[in-house]
Order: structure tokens, then C-alpha cells, then sequence
């Protein structure tokens, strides 16, 4: 029974994750038929998820289907006339909608995504807040004044923000690069002060204020602010304060994001698990919705920004690539041939499949 139990949990997990994946594509739909509409695009449908359609209704007023597919693994937005390949495209049709026009509605798939990812981590970081170094152990510096106590909470260095939730190694980077000495913002008794700390060395001690011996049996010395970080607690932000915290989150998922497609081209990091198709995606969600609400917010916003800047990477199938296309006909005043971009945008999207499956596959194995 047990048993059972835990599968009907999981399952519940992955059905979470399968709403969380498409909330993301809604949005990034929505976008893409948001500014259509703005700018007198004719859409023929609107579709959330693959496949044959479990339910469909077409507004009698535009003409447009509305529909939800039984694949639950993507959506699209489908323009009048999108994938004609007629160098003179009809009146009305997509292809004759001006090149800016349509280099927008390219955009704001992105650019909604983008939005969705501020707004939700903002939310997060008033309601749950971000993890904060506390610290729970202090040595005494040689000839340097300690200044920091036990219970402290460090929420900045040198007037820069910690983003902890990003990279549990912030702080201690900050503090490396931070000199001989660092101005650090502390939360002290319920109140916010800032405190000069000086480097100095210091002897670690155990629990019972043993120092800490090498395996020589010689005292360990070492250099630093004579802290010892035990635990994180939550610090939550004002409503101004999460709005422009939330712009800097975004932006360093978007460079981990760059950092992390740089490594893997060099060989410094591994493709097997990080990177995965819907597969892995779909498990890595089921797995981090376990932690509870706050955790899905998380990884909404963070595949939302990602998915927001991989979509407009020039790779055939993605909007990134039709943008191209599309200033490439805006230079020359006149389109590539149709067919043979039609041609590139299919075979990008197949191999974009094909490459989701291999690398699902290569996590399984």
C-alpha cells in the first residue's frame, strides 16, 4: 500500500511538472499572439500541446481555433500564411506583414518569458525571500579586531547583494575578492548595520574549542575574516527591492546559462546531466516540486529566463533564426527563397528533436 502510495505521489509530481513546462510555453505563445493581435496579424490558431486535439473551440467572431492537444510537450501559435512559400505572399498573410512587424512578434515570445521570470522570482523574493549566510562560528584574528559575531546575517559585501539561491558560493567568493578588508551590510538582533571587517589569521577549532591540527599534528593557520558559515536563513525583500533584485537574478541565469554553453564546447563540463531533453527536464521538475511551493517558483523563473534567451539563439526551427531570416529580407528589400528557408527551419526542427531524444538518452544510460 505503501507502495502504491508513493507512486500516486510522484505521479502527482510529474503532473506538476508537466503544468509548470506548460505554464512556460502558454506564455511564450501568448506573447507571439499578443503582439500579433497588436499589430493586425490574422492567427489562425492557438494550440497548447501536440497531437490530435482533446478539446477545441473556434471563435465564430475571427475564426480562430483554440485548442488543447494531447501531447503535452510544446504549443504553437499559428499565423494566416506563415509557411507559405510564395515569394509574393497574399494580402494579409504573414509573410506580408512588414519585416518589423514580424521581427516583434519573433520577439515577444522571449520577451514574455523574460517578464514571467521577473515577476515570479520578485514575487519569491518578497514572499519567501533569499537564502543569507549566517554565521554561527567566530575565531579570534591575530592583531585584527573581530568585529563579526556569532548569529550575524550577512546580506551584502561591499555594497553588493548576495544571491545565494543562485550560487550557495556567493558570499565566500565576495569575501575573497574582497581584500584585506570588506564593508559588510549584517543583520545584527533584528537590525540592519554595516560593519568593517579586516583579514587576518586565525586557528579553526572544533565544537569544543579544539584548534584544528593538520595530520602532522601541527596547529592549522589560516588567513581570512575568522567566520565559520553553518547554516542560511531566509531574508525577504521589500516590494522595490525584489523588483530590482529579480532583474539581477534574471540576467545571472542568463550568463550561468552562456557560462555553462561555454564549458560544454571546451570540454570542461560533461553533456551528461547538464544537459536533457523533455524527459530529464520533466524529472529534474517532478524532483525539485518535492521541496514544496517556493521551490516551483524557483524553477519556473529560472527555465523561463532560459528559455527566454535559448529560443532566440540563431539555430534553424527557433525564433532566433526566423529573426535573422527575417532582417536578412529587410536589408536586401526583398526574402530568401521561402522554400529553401522552409526547408532549413524544418530539418532545424527535427534535428532539435532528434538532438532532446539523444540527450535523454545519454542521461539514462
Amino acid at each position: 500500500m505503501e507502495t502504491f502510495l508513493n507512486i500516486l505521489t510522484y505521479v502527482g509530481y510529474i503532473v506538476v511538472a508537466l503544468l509548470c513546462l506548460m505554464f512556460m510555453i502558454v506564455i511564450h505563445e501568448s506573447g507571439h499572439y499578443a503582439t500579433g493581435k497588436l499589430l493586425g496579424f490574422k492567427i489562425n490558431e492557438f494550440s497548447i500541446g501536440f497531437g490530435p486535439a482533446i478539446f477545441k473551440r473556434k471563435n465564430k467572431k475571427t475564426g480562430e481555433l483554440f485548442a488543447v492537444r494531447c501531447i503535452p510537450l510544446g504549443g504553437y501559435c499559428a499565423f494566416d500564411g506563415e509557411e507559405d512559400a510564395e515569394e509574393k505572399p497574399k494580402e494579409g498573410s504573414f509573410n506580408a506583414m512588414a519585416p518589423w512587424k514580424r521581427i516583434i512578434v519573433f520577439f515577444a515570445g522571449a520577451f514574455f518569458n523574460f517578464v514571467s521570470a521577473i515577476i515570479i522570482i520578485s514575487l519569491f523574493f518578497m514572499i519567501y525571500g533569499d537564502f543569507m549566510p549566517k554565521v554561527t562560528q567566530v575565531y579570534e584574528l591575530a592583531g585584527v579586531e573581530q568585529v563579526l559575531q556569532e548569529g550575524d546575517e550577512i546580506i551584502a559585501v561591499n555594497g553588493r547583494s548576495l544571491y545565494n539561491l543562485l550560487n550557495a558560493n556567493d558570499v565566500v567568493e565576495k569575501l575573497q575578492a574582497s581584500g584585506d578588508s570588506a564593508t559588510l551590510t549584517v543583520i545584527r538582533d533584528g537590525k540592519e548595520m554595516e560593519i568593517t571587517a579586516h583579514r587576518g589569521n586565525y586557528t579553526p577549532c572544533d565544537k569544543d574549542g579544539n584548534p584544528s591540527r593538520d595530520e602532522e599534528g601541527n596547529i592549522i593557520v589560516k588567513s581570512g575574516y575568522g567566520i565559520g558559515i553553518g547554516e542560511f536563513v531566509r531574508y525577504k525583500f521589500g516590494f522595490f527591492e525584489s523588483i530590482g533584485r529579480a532583474f539581477v537574478f534574471s540576467f545571472k541565469v542568463v550568463g550561468t546559462l552562456f557560462s555553462t554553453i561555454g564549458k560544454l564546447f571546451t570540454g570542461a563540463l560533461a553533456v551528461k546531466g547538464s544537459l536533457g531533453g523533455p524527459i530529464s527536464t520533466i524529472t529534474a521538475i517532478a524532483t525539485v516540486t518535492r521541496a514544496g511551493f517556493d521551490a516551483v517558483m524557483y524553477v519556473i523563473c529560472v527555465l523561463s529566463a532560459t528559455l527566454a534567451i535559448t529560443n532566440l539563439l540563431p539555430l534553424p526551427a527557433l525564433d532566433g533564426s526566423k529573426i535573422v531570416f527575417t532582417l536578412i529580407e529587410w536589408i536586401r528589400k526583398k526574402p530568401l527563397n521561402r522554400k529553401v528557408e522552409n526547408i532549413i527551419h524544418t530539418v532545424g526542427l527535427i534535428a532539435l528533436f532528434s538532438l532532446t531524444i539523444l540527450l535523454d538518452i545519454i542521461n539514462l544510460i
